[in-house]
């Protein structure tokens, strides 16, 4: 509950103030980033920080370097300031905003010398994947499309290689005339293409694919690094209808890089009647609650959670001298605090001997068993048929077959009497 100050206090500058007058402390994100070759880039977000929280993006932010002939700002495809590398060295990046506050992170820029060369898994897939190449409804499809077949969201590196390169006599690639690929035609429309225009001739997703093609086409490797997750800044927003907020996504590699992923990520929200998402990553909070927002990039997923508080004045003591049996209700309570919500009354005994049967075992009571419940005197009987439920075969057999569900275990792996 330590934190519940930070919230309210935090809640109240939302709802007073817009993005363009935060009047507060502000953040750069990421705070720290290193640029490993010419390609490097990294998306750069301004939002309104107060304790560990923040309070959406700010609006007329001046972004500046504190060395241009290291790294310049510019503006990327999806509208963010974007830091691009001229040359090996590190920088102060500093964002002023209306308001007259500031703030800094550093960039350093690494292997600038060295010649770039776009990964097929790393870079090329992703870009297909992005553009919705390979979804399952294109190419994607267990028959594919217009006789071109992908992996679904490029799960298979190898096969998609393979079908891209040597498949139809290699013809969706032309190494001696890059800019003819069936890969480059068929996007931009320069050929006639049933899914639409996909690709900008002068993008730079168009250039990865035309690059990779023109550098050998070279194919998957073992020694590439592997995403081993993904991250999403920010992470927790808490924010009032009508703001937005952008997103960035980070991928964490197996050598230790960290490359900038915004343009190539997938995003989509959980529940739109709290916050929706375009698919630059441009959240929009639409009403109160709690809402999410999924970034997608190379089979990896990360949640960027949402909270737009309730109009509500509720004294701080609702929360502290709330009842409080373990540190479940803590964290209910601290949930609570921050959408401004009352804490609901205790449950009638009627009520909760339902629920809390249908909860753990999956079945109503008998009339004995509610009966017995509700005439018992005893102030701790709650506990005692929680653990008494705990305790049944029915919870064991309910809770296996609801996760056999869930993971989707074979029906004639998992037979009732075979779990011993």
């Amino acid at each position: 509950m330590k934190h519940i100050d930070c919230i309210r206090s935090l809640a109240a500058a939302v709802a007073i103030g817009a993005t363009t007058g935060w009047g507060g402390e502000i953040a750069i994100l990421p705070s720290e980033s290193i640029l490993d070759g010419p390609e490097g880039r990294q998306h750069l977000l301004v939002v309104g920080k107060e304790g560990d929280l923040f309070a959406g993006e700010i609006e007329g932010v001046k972004i500046t370097s504190s060395n241009p002939d290291i790294i310049t700002i510019a503006e990327s495809e999806i509208g963010l300031p974007v830091a691009v590398p001229k040359k090996n060295g590190t920088v102060t990046i500093t964002a002023k905003s209306p308001a007259g506050e500031t703030a800094t992170a550093k960039i350093e820029v690494k292997n600038f010398e060295k010649e770039h060369n776009w990964s097929f898994t790393n870079h090329v897939l992703p870009v297909l994947s992005r553009q919705g190449c390979n979804t399952g409804g294109c190419h994607g499809a267990i028959a594919g499309k217009g006789g071109f077949r992908l992996s679904l969201n490029g799960y298979d590196p190898p096969g998609d290689f393979y079908t891209m390169t040597r498949e139809m006599r290699g013809r969706r690639i032309e190494m001696a005339d890059p800019a003819r690929s069936l890969i480059l035609t068929k996007p931009t429309q320069a050929t006639p293409h049933k899914g639409g225009r996909r690709l900008d001739a002068t993008s730079r997703d168009y250039r990865v694919l035309a690059e990779w093609v023109t550098n050998g086409a070279a194919p998957p490797s073992d020694e590439e690094p592997e995403v081993e997750q993904i991250e999403v800044l920010p992470a927790e927003s808490l924010l009032k209808p009508g703001q937005s907020q952008r997103l960035v996504v980070l991928a964490h590699y197996s050598d230790g890089s960290v490359e900038d992923v915004t343009t190539w990520a997938r995003f989509t929200a959980t529940d739109e009647t709290a916050a929706s998402v375009d698919e630059a990553g441009t959240v929009s909070v639409i009403g109160h609650g709690q809402g999410a927002v999924v970034a997608w990039f190379s089979s990896k997923i990360v949640l960027a959670r949402i909270t737009s508080p309730y109009p509500n004045e509720i004294p701080d003591s609702i929360f502290t001298d709330a009842p409080k049996a373990n540190f479940i209700d803590e964290t209910v309570l601290a949930q609570l605090r921050q959408l401004n919500l009352k804490p609901s009354p205790r449950t009638a005994d009627e009520q909760f001997v339902r629920r809390v049967f249908i909860d753990t075992i999956g079945k109503l009571p008998t009339v004995e068993e509610t009966r017995k419940f509700i005439e018992d005197t005893d102030p701790g009987k709650r506990t005692k048929l929680v653990d008494d439920l705990l305790g049944r075969e029915e919870f064991v057999d309910y809770w296996a077959y609801r996760f056999s569900d869930i993971l989707l275990v074979n029906g004639k792996t998992l037979r009732p009497g075979q779990v011993k």
